[in-house]
């Protein structure tokens, strides 16, 4: 994972949110352009639903802004219903659906 942070080579924030000094929330932005995307938006089970989330995302947002980011995406796992609460209530919005493919066997 350090290795693969670390080849990014745009502008990167990395988001931790304590509670009671645990670490309960974190999440990335990467700035490219005038875009930040957002990755690895996760919070401790046990804190969700509390607000936690969405102070880290609009203070990573904030984060942005200030390193030049005009415009923010993000992607998220269609039935993940919480992530969608939450991002459909900071103003995000699906603009299109993609998915994976997998092959069932590898051969040359």
């Amino acid at each position: 994972m350090e290795r693969m942070l670390s080849n990014i080579k745009t502008k990167k924030g990395f988001v931790s949110l304590y509670y009671e000094e645990q670490v309960i929330a974190c999440g990335l932005g990467v700035i490219e352009r005038e875009y930040i995307g957002l990755y690895d938006i996760v919070t401790d089970i046990n804190y969700r639903n509390r607000g936690f989330a969405e102070q880290m995302i609009l203070n990573l947002l904030k984060w942005g802004k200030e390193n030049g980011a005009k415009y923010s995406y993000l992607a998220v796992v269609s039935n993940n219903e919480p992530a969608l609460r939450l991002y459909s209530k900071i103003g995000y919005s699906e603009i299109y659906k993609y998915w994976y493919r997998v092959k069932d066997s590898f051969q040359y």
